[in-house]
């Protein structure tokens, strides 16, 4: 586990679990093994015996738990900064490279909001933020391969809005869809309100579907077999580390290893690089100085335009999910329903707070509301949303201080306007869904600001000022993006789902809590 991880970093924290439990599998038993009466005894040195009727005694082994473990539990509600991902960090990775470094071949896909944190940090820019993170991956640590999660980004807005529009288009269309993209989110419907599972929508996160593609085409351009391919990803969020332990249908590994912003400053403290050194060895490298030329040199051979893996998109700092919708819905009322474009506005419509907002697609000609999405970040709003979901038409109260806050704002205006609205999920075709306030932009992995001088809300400013700094990529419409996704799919013999399309589970329970806990220890 990650010495970075603390719960006094939480700040999407529910409630603590009740209870921590694993089955504990039997290595070398067998069907063979004659089932009898055991006692359990703890020896002298204090470890676990098994005792059978006839005195044989056998040392059990120290149970472990797992990533995969914390996946298939119930018994925990809390986001998975608190969850032992003891195979994710960066002291795991620097071991995976000094044993595999002969046998495997190191790739890494890199976040647009882990960039614009270490450029915030590091009071760069965040073309100079990615020289120094290619020339510590390729030139320091030998990877062989480096992108932008951008590809993976509009595969993944694609496939949502494709997916909305087609179900909303159709016989039956239940209000609201809700992203997946966020796995603190998922794993929260999954255990605690699977009633929620329906309204899911399923397309894959960006990061798993740039590790599918980054794995296989990188084993092709060498000659080797994916599972000769390490893919590091570094991400802002600890719940990402989760996200990569779900198992896929073929049982194949698409992300090895997931760091967060704050564990890659650990490793170069850990490593011993200084980053001033590290900054001024990569403004002054001549390979460095054409960073759109580096783009396309590191990306995998038929990597769809590879320097737009590492521009931005329009909407949200989280990807933009809900305003990329409503472009999509509006291009398809002017393509497939004869629409005149001109008349088509996105407009926003502020929620109660920052972090709550509609965005609302309108026919100005016809002042005709054509389609509305929103975005909600952070679980207290998210506790809201679910009740609104859950209960439909009954009133939730915010807290007292945002409808103070509320009535102030209407005595000043003199009148209710859109400003200050609560969201109604009854109404949005898709709700993009984050588990941090502010969302990924503010994800738990991301480095903090200076505490003396700086507050929190100022610092996330900060780094989302450098998120915005990242060019917009334009260069692929749709079309062509699906084509390329289909010729890929082909290629490699890979259905649709498989690179799509993520899985849900209705986790139960555990029966006896309290027992559990009692017994539990750590």
């Amino acid at each position: 586990m990650s010495a970075l991880l603390s719960s006094d970093d939480l700040n999407d924290f529910i409630t603590p679990g009740v209870a921590c439990i694993k089955t504990v599998d039997e290595n070398g038993g067998g069907s063979d093994r004659p089932q009898q009466q055991v006692e359990i005894e703890i020896d002298g040195t204090g470890q676990a015996i098994e005792v059978t009727k006839e005195g044989s005694a056998t040392r059990l082994q120290k149970a472990s738990i797992s990533l995969a473990d914390c996946l298939a539990c119930s018994g925990c509600i809390t986001s998975a900064e608190e969850v032992l991902v003891a195979q994710h960090s960066h002291k795991e990775f620097l071991n995976a490279l000094k044993e595999h470094r002969d046998d495997k071949l190191f790739v890494a896909s890199i976040s647009h909001q882990t960039r614009a944190s270490l450029a915030a940090a590091l009071s760069i820019s965040v073309e100079d933020t990615d020289r120094i993170l290619i020339k510590l991956l390729v030139d320091k640590l030998g990877f062989s391969k480096v992108v932008g999660t951008g590809l993976g980004r509009k595969i993944s807005l694609r496939q949502m809005s494709k997916g909305v529009i087609s179900e909303r288009f159709g016989d039956e269309f239940e209000r609201p869809k809700l992203s997946s993209t966020c796995p603190g989110w998922v794993m929260y419907v999954e255990k605690t309100h699977p009633f929620l599972l329906p309204h899911m929508d399923r397309a894959k996160s960006p990061q798993q579907i740039t590790g599918l593609l980054l794995k296989r085409l990188a084993a092709r351009e060498y000659g080797v077999k994916p599972d000769q391919i390490y893919h590091l990803s570094i991400m802002p969020c600890f719940d990402k580390k989760l996200e990569a332990a779900r198992t896929e249908s073929d049982s194949q590994v698409d992300v090895d290893c997931v760091i967060t912003p704050r564990e890659l400053v650990q490793l170069l403290e850990d490593e011993r690089i200084d980053v001033e050194a590290l900054l001024s060895e990569a403004r002054e490298d001549p390979k460095l100085w054409d960073m759109s030329n580096v783009y396309e040199c590191l990306a995998p051979r038929n990597w769809l335009k590879p320097i737009d893996s590492w521009l931005n998109d329009e909407g949200s700092a989280s990807g933009g999910y809900a305003f990329h919708y409503l472009k999509e819905l509006a291009n398809h009322y002017v393509t497939k329903l004869g629409v005149n474009e001109e008349f088509l506005k996105i407009q926003l419509i502020q929620g109660r707070n920052s972090d709550i907002y509609e965005l609302e697609l309108v026919n100005t000609e016809s002042s005709e509301s054509l389609g509305k999405s929103a975005v909600i970040n952070g679980f207290r709003n998210i506790q809201n949303m679910v009740r609104k979901i859950k209960q439909p038409g009954k009133k939730v109260l915010g807290n007292a201080r945002g409808r103070i806050a509320n009535r102030r704002r209407q005595r000043e205006t003199g009148k209710k306007d859109s400003v200050g609205t609560s969201v109604d999920p009854q109404k949005c075709d898709l709700i993009e869904v984050m588990a941090c306030p502010d969302g990924c932009i503010n994800g738990g992995g991301q480095i903090s600001g200076p505490s003396n001088h700086i507050s929190s809300k100022e610092w996330v400013n900060r780094v989302l000022k450098a998120y915005e700094s990242i060019p917009l990529g334009t260069s692929i419409d749709s079309e062509e993006l699906e084509q390329w996704v289909t010729k890929w799919l082909d290629e490699f013999t890979v259905c649709d789902s498989r690179l799509l399309k993520t899985r849900f589970r209705n986790i139960e329970p555990p029966k006896d809590t309290t027992t559990i806990a009692l017994t539990s220890t750590w």
